[in-house]
Parts: C-alpha cells; structure tokens; sequence
C-alpha cells in the first residue's frame, strides 16, 4: 500500500496536470513564465531557460515531452552532475537540474 502511494506522488506533477504529455510548445511557455529562483534569489536568463528547452528537450524526441522523458532528462542530468569534475560546470547543471525540480512541483 505504502509502496502505491509513493509510486502515485512520484508521478502526480502539477507541471503535467494529470495527463500523461504536454506539448513542446507549451513546455517552452511554461519555461519562459517561470519566476523560479535559483540560489541567492535568482532566475534563470532566459538564454539558460532556452538551453534547457533546447538541448536537455531536444526536438527529435518527439512534439510532446511526456513524464517518463521528463524523469529521464532528471536523471541523465544527476548522473552529468555526478560524473563531472569541473566545479563551473557541475554548478551550472545542479542550477539546471534543481530548476527543472522546482518546475514539477510548482502550480501553474
């Protein structure tokens, strides 16, 4: 029973609103509104928000992003983090990596 409950809350994400995708467009518009703060009250540029759109959501996947590709992207992006030996770069990707786990939490 516990194990049903957390497998429901893991997938339950308000980004998503209860349907297995969400268009790539509207994913791109959900990026570009988000306020969401960044370590020290700070957002995103909007250059990094594309490249999060862009590079970590890339086209040829598809028209829509659905949620299994979305955990997916989180978790190539905690194995980059891991596996990176740069400081600036790891950085950089955990700042990608928290925003795209506040944004599946955050009602739209």
């Amino acid at each position: 029973m516990l194990l049903k409950k957390l497998k429901l809350k893991k997938f339950n994400m308000p980004l998503f609103d209860k349907r297995p995708e969400i268009s790539r467009s509207q994913f791109k518009d959900i990026i570009k509104k988000s306020d969401i703060k960044i370590g020290q009250g700070r957002q995103l540029s909007q250059r990094e928000k594309e490249r999060i759109e862009k590079i970590d959501f890339p086209k040829r996947l598809g028209v829509t992003i659905s949620k299994s590709e979305y955990n997916r992207t989180l978790n190539k992006l905690k194995s980059e983090k891991i596996n990176e030996q740069d400081f600036i770069k790891k950085n950089k990707i955990g700042r990608e990596l928290k925003f795209l786990k506040d944004l599946e939490k955050k009602d739209l």
